[in-house]
């Protein structure tokens, strides 16, 4: 409000509410709004609801496949998703593209990753991993030790394994945003 230089009572009539909504929603600490209500003053005050909500960002900055090959295809758009609940450090987010990995990661779900390092530590093994191949081929997988030192299994959940590849990278999923929540946070 305070950046779009609007007041509570011209604002609750411009989002359809009563005269004294957006200042009782102001008043009173912890008070439970609806996530119409919410949406209601975001569409207002040409916002988003994690604006509305003070919701940490982070970048999009490609997608990962889960069947099929995916050329590491990096997002130059800037495009953003809020930050999962609890998380924290630098964060990267991708998109899952494909279905080899149902039904734990569907195509349209972004799951969030934080690439500290380059390689793949030990502890990962035996994880569901982002995992970048010497090819720059991008996957989500099941991540296994591959038949010779150096070299990596990537298992998919319905489909064949990808065996015996040079990883670049591999990192832990964080967190997963299904595509379901994704489209309810933009509605």
């Amino acid at each position: 409000m305070e950046k779009r230089g609007v007041k509570p009572k011209p604002l609750a009539k411009q989002a359809g509410l009563g005269e004294t909504a957006v200042r009782d929603f102001l008043d009173r600490e912890g008070a439970d709004v609806k996530l119409g209500t919410l949406r209601r003053l975001a569409n207002a005050l040409d916002a988003s609801i994690e604006d509305l909500l003070g919701v940490e960002q982070v970048p999009l900055t490609g997608r990962v496949g889960a069947g099929g090959s995916i050329i590491f295809d990096e997002n130059t758009s800037m495009e953003t998703v809020p930050r999962p609940p609890g998380a924290t450090g630098r964060l990267e987010a991708l998109e899952v593209v494909g279905d080899s990995m149902l039904p734990r990661y569907s195509s349209g779900d972004i799951v969030y990753i934080s690439r500290e390092v380059d390689g793949v530590l030990d502890a990962y093994i035996g994880d569901y991993c982002a995992v970048r191949l010497s090819s720059g081929e991008t996957f989500v997988k099941l991540l296994a030790r591959g038949s010779r030192p150096g070299f990596f299994t990537l298992r998919s959940l319905n489909a064949a394994d990808i065996e015996d590849v040079e990883v670049e990278w591999a990192t832990p999923i964080i967190f997963v945003m299904p595509r379901a929540g994704r489209a309810a946070l933009q509605r």
